[in-house]
């Protein structure tokens, strides 16, 4: 069941916006990056709602990212931090903020997005911020668009740094963006202090075993990797790689492709593992029970 209470998807609110943008696009505005301040003050009017955005302003708000909050009946304001440095980031947040407002308008008075609300699993909090997130992501980063740049292309962080450039956003979102969507089997990891702090895994990655669990036990980052290795900050366009580095059940032949890239602005570090769609890295006993599973035959013990 989706959290929000509104007659808009996250998917079908950013369509909306989009098909308006295209449209304003067409006529010489700027399609990108997003202007999300202007859209923000018109698109309750534009909507023929009564309620509207009438301010969006920087406040010094310690341990939150941003804020939707009512300030009176049927007029609200977008808050953001303005400790914030990064225009990616608060293009972001103010997006995000507008989810709030197309989706979850009525549900409450004020919205305080933190990143601790990502982590309560389950709760109803994470549900509307997760929604919020998908919503600035497919406005700021539609597919069509971010599909032009990496189909067809051996893509690493040269192309999604361009494609970072062009929506006015981190890298760190386009590369989550991407590697939600790509058909490629490929893994982004962020890393801090040789430890992995979260992964996230494309479809055809998790499929054949290319994940991390990271919520469930702290995982050290693999002493041979790139991403371990404190002489090498940067590797954008990536080395080959034995996929044993870091996977160890995979074939010792094996071979993908790690690119590196070291944010030390913020104390962290991008790794993009590219896999060949063909490699399982499952271990040998889950592999069969998977196989089995699917094939509906009893595994082997």
């Amino acid at each position: 069941m989706r959290a929000s209470a509104g007659k808009y998807t996250p998917a079908s609110a950013a369509f909306l916006l989009s098909h308006w943008l295209d449209a304003l696009a067409k006529t010489g505005s700027p399609r990108f990056p997003v202007d999300v301040i202007s859209i923000a003050k018109g698109v309750g009017q534009q909507l023929g709602w009564k309620d509207e955005i009438v301010e969006v302003v920087a406040d010094d708000i310690p341990n939150f990212e941003g804020g939707l909050l009512c300030i009176e009946p049927g007029r609200w304001a977008v808050i953001y931090n303005k400790t914030i440095s990064s225009e990616g980031r608060i293009r972001f947040t103010l997006a995000h903020e507008l989810g709030h407002f197309l989706l979850h308008l009525g549900t409450q008075d004020s919205f305080e997005c933190s990143e601790e609300a990502l982590l309560q699993t389950g709760s109803l909090e994470q549900q509307i911020e997760t929604e919020a997130d998908a919503f600035a992501s497919q406005l700021l980063m539609p597919l069509p668009q971010l599909r032009a740049m990496t189909d067809g292309k051996q893509v690493d962080f040269e192309v999604l740094s361009r494609a970072s450039s062009l929506f006015g956003v981190s890298l760190t979102s386009v590369c989550l963006r991407w590697i939600r969507a790509t058909t490629e089997s490929a893994v982004l990891v962020l890393s801090r202090d040789g430890f992995i702090d979260w992964a996230v895994s494309s479809d055809l990655a998790r499929k054949n075993g290319a994940f991390f669990k990271y919520r469930q036990q702290v995982i050290e980052l693999p002493s041979s990797s790139m991403a371990a290795d404190p002489g090498i900050a940067s590797c954008k366009a990536g080395n080959v790689i034995p996929l044993n580095t870091w996977f160890e059940h995979a074939h010792h032949e094996a071979g993908g492709r790690e690119m590196k890239i070291a944010c030390d602005n913020y104390g962290y570090t991008l790794t993009l593992l590219s896999l060949s769609p063909t490699d399982k890295v499952w271990p040998p006993w889950d592999w069969e029970r998977t196989a089995a599973i699917r094939g509906n035959q009893p595994a082997t013990k």
